[in-house]
């Protein structure tokens, strides 16, 4: 993600918003994801039957979650990150 998530960084999530259209016009989402017993934090897509979660750094890996079959992409973001706070 920016390029990664630190301890004591505080996330707020919509969990409102988990359509992979974008928020705000021209600006990808980043989105919470549960995949097994992790939460997953990155730009998401599907490409088949998996959902990609990118890093904003590419030399970073890309994480793939294998969407269930009779689920969708849906059922596996938990919303879209709005705010990143760390405290100094």
């Amino acid at each position: 993600m920016f390029p990664h998530i630190l301890a004591g960084v505080t996330l707020l999530v919509d969990r409102h918003y988990n359509s992979l259209q974008p928020y705000r016009r021209l600006r990808p989402n980043i989105y919470a994801a549960h995949a097994e017993a992790r939460c997953l934090i990155g730009y998401v897509s599907v490409s088949g039957d998996h959902l990609v979660l990118r890093p904003q750094n590419p030399q970073h890996s890309v994480e793939l979650v294998r969407i269930e079959r009779g689920r969708s992409y849906h059922d596996y973001i938990v919303g879209r990150v709005c705010y990143v706070g760390f405290e100094v």
